[in-house]
């Protein structure tokens, strides 16, 4: 274990010792009580008309916290075509992965109907889902600790198939982004690689030469892949949680957004060609951990907000060897797309900057007003002294166009989750137009809420769901003169996937003049006056 300044704490994968702790004797001096109110949230809750109704799910997800890295996959996934989203859970090292499907009470465990067998001592991490062979099923891809499987969804069942990634002996797999980088049509796969346990030395380690190695993938045109990291200028070593693919210049081409654990966010512009082009940001030495993207002020640009450390404990002890003179920072960010490639951090002066401990964000209209909304999960399974910390509540943080800020809204909708969360799981799990919440917990049953809507408008649009439509960008033009921007990806949270249907909210608009969808081959659809409140389902 790495000593720093006689502390040693570990934040992505391991412990924190209060043995130890010189730099914070405030602890043993004041009391329990003082550790407490420096863990406090002291944002006051905001007002929101939607209520949330919980439902129970048959699923508790058991973590070896000793020998396996505290992650766990969650995906939202059509697996019979219904039209309705089931739910994938990644198990545990001792425990089988499992899917689960909304019965209209609660999330059933249906896992007899999707098979899926994995070796013993085998942890799934991250999951991402697209159809990949065009046959209108989806497939799954999951990163474990023996590396990266393909499970493909046919008529007759699953079958699975470990691909033949080759990792530097000291990663892990830690989750998977789909793009189509070089826009042939077929899915190219960016692998997060973290630290195996066993080589650890510590998650305040800031220093270049330490941690996992993190991989581009290229599809070959036939669902083999080759590894152009290097050619692609994005081979790092450096620990890893989550990525995505986002076209951030509205140029019809994936760019490629980085979370890394001790390090800053990496960003890379896509130009058509290798190398990709470093993008600069506004990041400085942090704990970036989930990734959102969404366009929440409604400029035609996506946005991105990454989790953080917060406040849970002081920034002396999370600084680790980072020089004294290094920029540090341990709030969530809240990268504002102004257009350009140039981004600005406001998550300040918005209201999303000071929480606790974060992991997977999501952006997601969920009050139906054309404003993207966003969720956290929060806590962490990992410290030892986890009765006497603060348990979050796991942050619903609702935009306010008027203010533009958003405030959180957990305790007054009924979206609480205090288990240790690692991804919000965002769809319409009962078909009734309005946004669902499942929260993936590690080492806990995970949890849902049933949104019971309100009296707003919307309209989802449904894309086929192959990679010719990653990136794809929505816009959808208002009654009222609004115009709202969404693209398809995946892999926004952490470890996670959320649904692939688009769900605009249109607030009191009573119509829909137009949709348009831009395809990054440069096909361009445009519909004009479709009726609300339906699924406008251009997947066929």
């Amino acid at each position: 274990m790495r000593r720093i300044n006689r502390t040693h704490i570990y934040i992505g994968i391991g412990c924190v010792s209060l043995i130890a702790l010189g730099s914070i004797a405030f602890v043993a001096s004041s009391g329990i009580l003082s550790l407490r109110l420096w863990q406090k949230e002291w944002t006051k809750q905001g007002d929101t008309d939607l209520r949330f109704r919980p439902v129970t799910v048959d699923f508790d997800h058991n973590a070896d916290l000793v020998n396996s890295l505290p992650f766990l996959a969650a995906a939202a996934i059509d697996m019979d075509g219904d039209g309705r989203d089931e739910v994938f859970l990644g198990g545990g090292n001792t425990q089988q992965d499992a899917f689960l499907k909304f019965d209209g009470e609660r999330f059933i465990n249906i896992s007899y109907d999707y098979p899926i067998t994995k070796g013993a001592g085998d942890a799934t991490m991250g999951a991402a889902s697209l159809d990949l062979e065009g046959d209108g099923l989806a497939d799954l891809i999951v990163a474990r600790e023996s590396g990266v499987w393909l499970h493909r969804n046919t008529a007759t069942g699953i079958t699975s198939e470990k691909l033949p990634f080759v990792f530097e002996d000291n990663t892990t797999p830690l989750s998977i982004a789909l793009g189509d980088v070089n826009k042939d049509g077929w899915a190219d796969i960016y692998v997060s690689g973290y630290i195996k346990i066993s080589a650890a030395q510590g998650e305040t380690v800031f220093s270049d030469g330490y941690g996992g190695y993190s991989y581009l993938f290229v599809n070959n045109g036939d669902n083999t892949w080759r590894d152009a990291s290097e050619e692609a200028g994005i081979f790092r070593q450096h620990n890893t949680f989550t990525a995505v693919f986002t076209d951030l210049d509205n140029d019809l081409d994936s760019d490629l957004v980085i979370a890394q654990d001790t390090g800053r966010v990496e960003m890379y512009e896509n130009t058509g060609s290798f190398p990709m082009k470093p993008i600069d940001n506004p990041s400085v030495h942090s704990y970036p951990m989930g990734v959102a993207v969404g366009d929440y002020d409604n400029n035609g640009f996506m946005d991105l907000y990454f989790s953080n450390v917060g406040y849970t404990l002081p920034p002396a002890l999370l600084r680790g060897d980072l020089p004294k003179k290094a920029e540090f920072n341990p709030e969530y960010m809240l990268f504002h797309n102004q257009g350009g490639l140039n981004f600005q951090d406001i998550a300040r002066d918005t209201n999303t900057a000071k929480y606790g401990f974060g992991w997977g964000v999501v952006f997601a209209d969920m009050n139906l007003d054309g404003h993207e909304d966003l969720l956290a999960a929060q806590n962490y399974a990992r410290f030892p002294v986890n009765d006497l910390l603060v348990h979050y509540p796991g942050k619903f943080l609702q935009y306010h166009a008027e203010e533009k800020i958003f405030h959180p809204v957990e305790k007054v909708a009924g979206t609480e989750n205090k288990h240790y969360g690692i991804a919000p799981i965002i769809s319409d799990f009962n078909g009734d137009g309005w946004p669902d919440l499942f929260w993936a917990n590690l080492d806990e049953p995970s949890i849902a809420y049933i949104s019971e809507g309100a009296a707003r408008n919307w309209i989802k649009v449904k894309l086929p769901n192959i990679a010719r439509s990653l990136n794809a960008i929505v816009t959808v033009k208002t009654s009222a003169g609004a115009t709202l921007t969404k693209q398809l990806m995946t892999s926004q949270g952490l470890g996670s996937d959320q649904t692939r249907e688009l769900i605009f909210g249109l607030g009191d608009a009573s119509g829909v003049t137009s949709i348009t969808i831009a395809y990054q081959d440069g096909e361009t659809v445009e519909i004009d006056k479709p009726a609300i409140r339906q699924t406008l389902d251009l997947s066929h």
